[in-house]
């Protein structure tokens, strides 16, 4: 029984550390896709991406880091001449009273929170990557950034890209794994004139 008793305090003791190790927490938020709904397409603008479309990005500390494009889109990354990068902003761009979209709050560690930090500073001073269209966006930069704070396995940005093309596919695989560790999301649904992309389905 002792043996017993000694595995008990030992993991009550694991689980109280990794709860220390805990100091704050981030947000990762999904701006769902949409187009204009039927009878509204004089008064509603079509959306970059359609029902494809929709934003990701990462919130810490009140600042939200952006991937997005500046001027023209590239097709293809064309490193030397990188038309898009980093932002860091006061708050979400899009309108939160009446646009369909989810928000993931992740609990971090201080080093975790440390390193985001460093990150913030570094990309939206130089941009790692172009934004392309067959390239890093959105989705892949912000697994990209997830990932070097060691919450998903680091990825080549080949197999990155592929893997987050557009924001819903990297949307169901953060879902699905907040889920298993029971954090929390938050979803709030759009206006009804506009068409909103769906969690369902594999693509």
């Amino acid at each position: 029984m002792k043996w017993v008793f000694a595995v008990v305090l030992f993991s009550i003791s694991v689980l109280s550390a990794s709860a220390q190790d805990i100091v704050d927490t981030i947000r990762v938020n999904f701006l769902y896709g949409s187009v204009p709904a039927r009878g509204f397409r004089n008064t509603e603008k079509p959306a970059f991406g359609g029902l494809k479309g929709g934003h990701v990005n990462i919130q810490s500390s009140g600042r939200v880091l952006d991937f997005r494009p500046h001027g023209t889109c590239h097709i293809v990354p064309v490193g030397s001449k990188p038309n898009g990068g980093f932002d860091i902003n006061n708050g979400l761009y899009w309108d939160t009273a009446t646009t369909k979209w989810a928000s993931i709050r992740i609990p971090v560690t201080a080093a975790q929170k440390q390193e985001l930090e460093t990150i913030f500073a570094e990309y939206a001073s130089s941009t790692p990557y172009d934004y392309a269209v067959f390239g890093m966006r959105c989705a892949a930069a912000s697994y990209d950034v997830l990932s070097r704070i060691g919450l998903f396995p680091q990825m080549s940005d080949r197999n990155n890209i592929i893997a987050h093309f557009y924001p819903k596919l990297l949307r169901k695989k953060v879902f699905s794994w907040a889920r298993k560790h029971d954090y929390e999301i938050v979803f709030h649904e759009g206006r009804t004139s506009r068409v909103w992309e769906s969690d369902k389905g594999l693509l």
